[in-house]
């Protein structure tokens, strides 16, 4: 049985091995140039991310009892 990653997909068309790759290396070059392009874009969201989990992970206060 062939398990696919992306169950909750439409199973996508089968290609030659040569339109595979040629998928593929625009996928990379194409993830490459937007990561460039919207750098900053990126990196705050993520860092606002980040701030936001460690807000919420804070460890409660000495003052207040767990019970």
């Amino acid at each position: 049985m062939i398990v696919y990653p992306c169950n909750d997909q439409t199973p996508m068309l089968p290609l030659s091995d040569e339109a595979a790759v040629m998928v593929l290396e625009f996928l990379q070059r194409f993830t490459e140039c937007f990561e460039s392009q919207y750098y900053g874009e990126i990196h705050r969201y993520y860092a606002e991310q980040s701030t936001a989990h460690r807000k919420a992970a804070d460890p409660p206060s000495a003052d207040d009892p767990p019970f």
